[in-house]
């Protein structure tokens, strides 16, 4: 369960942020996350809740946005949406192996007091 470190860190990440700023609490983090990182939002939350206890973050909020996955293809050069299984091209059905997008893991923000 990958979820548990992600999160670990990602609140690292927020407890220095918040402490640069003079924060004493932060009310909302909302983070971006490509649909091939294999990360399951229930265990994300799930351990943001359980971790951001006895933190600046324990009133905090977790809102999850996905980036879809995209590829493009080296021969014809079409982008297009690909998931774990289907990297082909719908065009000219050339396996694609110049993934764009679909491996974020980022903290778009985080709001506070």
């Amino acid at each position: 369960m990958h979820e548990v470190s992600i999160m670990e860190s990602t609140l690292e990440i927020v407890k220095s942020i918040a402490k640069e700023n003079n924060l004493i609490r932060v009310l909302n983090i909302k983070l971006e996350i490509g649909t091939l990182t294999g990360v399951m939002e229930e265990a994300l939350n799930f351990a943001f809740s359980c971790l951001k206890q006895d933190t600046v973050a324990k009133e905090a909020g977790l809102e999850i946005y996905y980036t879809q996955a995209k590829a493009k293809c080296d021969k014809c050069n079409k982008v297009f949406d690909i998931d774990h299984l289907n990297k082909l091209c719908p065009e000219c059905k050339k396996f694609c192996t110049s993934i764009l997008t679909g491996y974020e893991l980022n903290i778009i923000s985080i709001e506070g007091e």
